[in-house]
């Protein structure tokens, strides 16, 4: 009870929270406009003081001006969401979150307006005296405080109050109670324990064998060359920015609200990464990889213990026990277990719970078995899909109901309480570093801003499964099938009672009840990912071990059981092994099987799918064979056991394969094992040595002799955008045929741009835009002699224009190596290309070519604040990572982004409004201009390898001061909600 009341109180207890204070312009200072990317994007309070005397010389501009904007103009449709502050024609105009609330006539003489927006609405008021309010209206959201104010900008001023609300820390009376309940629950456990640790015997330990030895070498050899999971450095970034920010965020998306109460997997990386110093995956995958070993090692008990001391004659002999759970193991941890999500420290959490409830049965212990819930609660604080946790505690519910029959109505109630104290243990994980308000809004943003599945769209991790890309890999499919098709066999084998005595049955009747289970708490759990059949790998792991060792269809089993309950074995092996050899991201360099450089259709990615030479894996002739082998000619094996026996040595052997085989057939090309390799040996940069960019060399290209040659729309003219696209050099021209009511088609030929002399290799680099397309044609001419009358000319062409560069909104930059020429002496070079593309929105622009070389990356973003993505941070562990702290994003200077086809997606998260895009006002305050780039040395041939992007702001970032206060926040306040269609404009998709 006690216990129960501390948890309650805690939830509840007052924190101390950090109050963000931006003060624009900084002190001293006069206004100049900065960008000011704020994550939640509407601050709690703002307050915007303007003066008469600014507005009134704005109104003398013959068209007006902007004293204040909050939100660039080109950001959604007028008034826009920001707050905007203009005067024209002597009158004064401010908009706020998409409605006008004032407009009036700029009064003459010395006067000023004030704005104040908080949880109230929009109020403005002159020299003190209120004149409207909008009580409906939201605080307007900031990615800038941009002002056309040159002179009379004193008293120009504006704070704002960021939205830094899951930004706190306990106060000493939270401390004390979290103190508290920690040794009430700790005490408790003990005493229970030992007061009612029950009568009978214990665990099993089971001896040593050469299979223990392979999973630990295995195991080791998979942290260096596994494969990357797609959410390994989403996760890191959580833990590494809870470093600066002081809790653990979703960082991407969702305002990086907090991920409280499932946070236990973070907090072990958080610690860990502090431990080490580093950040690199190699490094980080030293946790999974002691989550897997302790899981195996407590399987080991768990086997060993329900089998008994003696496991001998028609079972199985001792030494197969072992290699049972080791393949068993492996086929399990090899594609889901050495990934930083939280899916391995469940399958911990759920065989440790396992081996608790299995001693409690055995002991008939009320004490063991509030140990083993408090092990399933605590399982639950590292995601909603740890829930799969609480399954092995089914396997106590017969002898729970007849000692529940014989207790007093005292020990009931005793027992209940256990239990309810027990299961508070996800307090001090869940709330030490939240408060419920906290968590409660939290919780209502994950379910506005990502797609929330009901249990019965559970259909959905099935479908994902089997989609022929990386969700539905070979490696991933086939333990989920394969024990899929074990369940059904084991269901037919129950009607068969003869056969499936002993304890090998009880044990593949249990691991099968909690795998199933298992699988049914999945259908709980709101999103649908391929990820999450990791959870149930403790229990799917035992099925498949004790599987393995005896027949799940008795002896006497009837022919048509035998066939049903084979063929689905079959099935589950044909389709598993028809699953694409796809390891996207970064693993699926040098991976055999077919073309991974063509991933267009569907059809296109089943041709990668696993074979022997000409024999294809997923044919179900070859497993109707295996099958057919294992009821003639080795009936003690069976059919059903000799395609399980089969299909899981094979796919641990194929896995163990094609992941060796990849890293060195990229050799000397970089990969995620060399990688890893050097990250544990003290070489920890990762990706940063191998990247090359092309940057501009001094001196460059020399002035234009001649002029351009232009056809059709193609003019020589800036782009008709608000803010002009970036091009690193100022006096660059700019040709494009982006003209209003044009065809959008032309040609352009540059003039020639001589060579510096004496000149040794180099690249031209030119940057492009537009909506670009395999029919626009693009190429360099390099020539000799004098630059104003060649005399020899090479055209070089731009390789696959349209598949290398995609349909960019901003600047990219292509680039061909002068050797490429193959002249001894160029001295010019020009530009040429086509566009034969017409339509709306179809065009083509090219901006002057610049003389670029080789360097690499890592002296590029030494010392630059660097955004790199949720895909490939654990590879940019020295990249210094922006932090999402104070309500605010850090602007990058740098954004480095994952290839291999998934660009698209990964942009998506991180600026898209409508999942709360933490990077939304930077992508909206800046433009990006690709630099070149390669790996060096190349590897075998490959997709993108990344890309690299300068960020360039519309302006300066930074001219503000910012001051971080504290404030007492009660546990049960939730401040002003930031779901809702008005917030950023999505609705409500269930």
């Amino acid at each position: 009870m006690v216990t129960g009341v501390l948890g309650i109180l805690v939830m509840l207890a007052p924190v101390i929270a950090d109050d963000p204070v931006v003060s624009w312009p900084p002190a001293g200072q006069q206004p100049s406009s900065t960008v000011l990317p704020l994550s939640p994007y509407r601050p709690l309070q703002l307050t915007a003081t303007v003066p008469c005397t600014t507005l009134q010389a704005l109104a003398a501009r013959p068209g007006g001006g902007e004293a204040l904007r909050t939100l660039p103009a080109d950001v959604g449709t007028a008034p826009g969401e920001g707050l905007v502050v203009t005067a024209a024609q002597g009158v004064v105009t401010v908009t706020a979150s998409g409605a006008e609330v004032l407009r009036e006539t700029l009064p003459a003489g010395s006067c000023s307006y004030q704005v104040l927006a908080d949880a109230g609405g929009v109020r403005v008021s002159r020299d003190g005296a209120g004149i409207d309010t909008r009580s409906d209206l939201l605080v307007p959201q900031v990615a800038e405080l941009q002002t056309d104010a040159v002179t009379s900008t004193r008293g120009l001023t504006v704070a704002l109050h960021t939205d830094a609300r899951y930004q706190s820390h306990p106060t000493l009376l939270k401390t004390a109670l979290l103190v508290a309940e920690g040794l009430a629950l700790a005490a408790l456990l003990v005493l229970a324990w030992r007061w009612g640790r029950g009568e009978g015997p214990g665990l099993i330990r089971p001896r040593l064998s050469w299979a223990d030895a392979v999973v630990v070498v295995v195991s080791g050899f998979w942290v260096v060359a596994g494969p990357v999971n797609i959410d390994d450095s989403w996760y890191l970034l959580m833990a590494r920015n809870a470093m600066q920010s002081g809790y653990v965020g979703n960082v991407i998306y969702q305002f990086n609200v907090t991920e409280n109460p499932f946070v236990a997997s973070q907090y072990a990386m958080q610690a860990w990464g502090a431990i080490g110093g580093e950040w690199s995956l190699g490094w980080m995958r030293l946790l999974p990889l002691a989550y897997g070993l302790a899981t195996y090692a407590l399987l080991r008990v768990l086997v060993a213990t329900m089998l008994g001391r003696l496991v001998v004659g028609r079972v199985a002999r001792r030494p197969a026990v072992a290699w049972a759970v080791a393949a068993a193991h492996l086929l399990w941890w090899l594609p889901y277990g050495m990934t930083l999500r939280p899916e391995p420290l469940i399958a911990l959490g759920t065989a440790a719970v396992w081996v608790l409830a299995e001693l409690a049965r055995r002991r008939r212990s009320v004490g063991v078995f509030a140990v083993a819930v408090a092990v399933a609660a605590l399982t639950v604080t590292a995601s909603p899909t740890g829930l799969v946790a609480a399954a092995p505690l089914v396997v106590c519910l017969p002898w729970l109901w007849q000692w529940w029959r014989a207790a007093s109505g005292r020990n009931r109630v005793a027992a209940v309480l256990l239990m309810g104290a027990a299961a508070s243990i996800v307090v001090p994980v869940g709330f030490a570093d939240a408060t419920l308000g906290d968590v409660l809004e939290s919780v209502a943003v994950h379910r506005w801003y990502y797609r929330q599945h009901a249990w019965y769209d559970e259909y959905l991790h099935y479908a994902n499964l089997l989609v022929p890309d990386d969700r539905g890999a070979w490696g991933k499919r086939l333990p989920v099938l394969l024990t899929l098709g074990m369940l059904l066999a084991v269901a037919l084998g129950a009607g068969h009672r003869r056969g499936t005595a002993g304890r090998s049955g009880r044990l593949l009747g249990h691991a099968a009840g909690i795998t199933a289970l298992g699988l049914a708490v999945l259908a709980l759990t709101p999103t649908k990912w391929v990820n999450h059949f990791g959870a149930v790998a403790a229990p799917a792991t035992v099925l498949l071990a004790v599987a393995m060792l005896r027949s799940p269809l008795p002896r006497r089993a009837g022919t048509a059981t035998v066939i049903i309950g084979s063929a689905g074995l079959v099935a589950a092996a044909s389709v598993a092994f028809a699953g694409p050899n796809l390891w996207r991201p970064l693993s699926d360099w040098g991976q055999p099987f077919g073309n991974h450089q063509l991933l267009d259709t569907p059809y296109v990615q089943s041709l990668l799918a696993p074979s022997l030479g000409p024999l294809a894996l997923r044919n179900p002739l070859l497993w109707l064979a295996v099958a057919g082998v294992g009821w003639w000619w080795l009936r003690r094996l069976g059919p059903a056991r000799a395609v399980l026996v089969t299909a899981t040595r094979l796919g641990v052997a194929l896995m163990l394969v094609v992941f060796t085989v990849a890293p060195l057939r990229q050799y000397p090309g970089t990969s995620v094992a060399l990688m890893n390799l050097r990250a544990l040996t003290g070489r920890s940069c990762g990706l940063a040595p191998a990247v090359q960019v092309l940057a501009g060399v001094e001196p460059g290209l020399g002035p234009p002799a001649g002029a351009a040659a232009l056809t059709g729309d193609m003019r020589a003219a800036p782009l008709p955008e608000s803010t002009p696209a970036p091009i690193t050099e100022p006096s660059s021209t700019v040709w494009h045929d982006d003209v209003p009511s044009g065809t959008g088609i032309g040609t352009l030929q540059t003039p020639w741009y001589p060579l510096p002399g004496h000149l040794r290799g180099g690249w031209v680099t030119v940057p492009v835009r537009g909506t670009l397309s395999k029919d626009q044609w693009l190429a360099v001419q390099v020539a000799t002699g004098d630059p104003a009358s060649p005399d020899r000319v090479r055209t070089v062409a731009v390789p696959a224009i349209g598949p290398a560069v995609g349909d960019k909104p901003d600047w990219t930059q292509v680039s061909i190596a002068l050797a490429d020429a193959g002249l001894a002496a160029p001295t010019a070079v020009r530009v040429v290309a086509r566009d034969r593309v017409a339509g709306p929105g179809s065009w083509l622009a090219v901006a002057q070519p610049r003389l670029t070389a080789p360097r690499p990356v890592a002296d590029i973003i030494a010392g630059r604040p660097v955004f790199a993505d949720q895909v490939s941070a654990g590879l940019w562990p020295c990249a210094d990572q922006i932090a999402v702290r104070d309500g605010m994003v850090a602007p990058p200077a740098l954004r480095l982004r994952a290839a291999d086809g998934l660009e698209d997606a990964i942009l998506y998260n991180s600026t898209f409004a409508g999942n709360g895009g933490t990077l939304l006002q930077v992508d909206r305050t800046a433009k990006f201009v690709e630099l070149p780039s390669r790996l060096t040395p190349p590897g075998a041939p490959t997709l993108d390898w990344g890309h690299v992007d300068e960020v360039v702001y519309i302006h300066p970032a930074g001219l503000v001061d910012v001051r971080v206060g504290t404030l007492r926040r009660a546990g049960w306040t939730r401040l002003p909600t930031l779901i809702g269609q008005r917030y950023t404009g999505r609705a409500y998709t269930g």
